[in-house]
């Protein structure tokens, strides 16, 4: 069911999108569009703009589409995005089955996991200048640490 309650959207067995009107007896099949799939980190519906979907994508900024109809996305289709992160504002993330009925598929390299270490403080602050002396935060200088493993 979408936001706004016209639509019961479901995936059929066939891989296409079954949309049914509820105020009318309507019935549609949408098949996956054609092309090049757009990577993002993610796409979520506020419950505020319901007709839209805000995207972030991979370099981190967000962006806002119409959710109908079902087509396939382009940046000309994102308009600017201006408010707090859907995450922060309570979101409700895309079903992963509908990200190809946009065009979308999703980064499986998203920075967002945390890891919490114990250090001494003599060790934080020799961290701390370490990542000073390459010219970096903290988390891009251990980020890149690990990437030389």
């Amino acid at each position: 069911m979408d936001k706004i309650g016209k639509y019961e959207v479901n995936e059929t067995d066939t891989g296409k999108l079954l949309v049914k009107g509820k105020s009318l007896p309507i019935q549609q099949e949408v098949p996956v569009p054609e092309g090049e799939l757009m990577t993002i980190n993610g796409a979520w519906n506020l419950d505020q703009i319901p007709t839209q979907y805000i995207v972030e994508r991979v370099d981190g900024t967000l962006a806002m589409f119409s959710v109908t109809p079902f087509r396939r996305i382009t940046e000309a289709d994102l308009k600017p995005y201006k408010g707090y992160h859907p995450r922060m504002a309570k979101g409700s993330p895309m079903p992963e089955y509908l990200y190809k009925f946009y065009s979308f598929a999703r980064n499986e390299e998203t920075l967002s996991e945390v890891i919490r270490v114990r250090m001494s403080p003599s060790e934080k602050e020799k961290l701390d200048a370490a990542a000073r002396n390459a010219g970096k935060n903290v988390s891009e200088f251990i980020r890149d640490f690990v990437r030389g493993l």
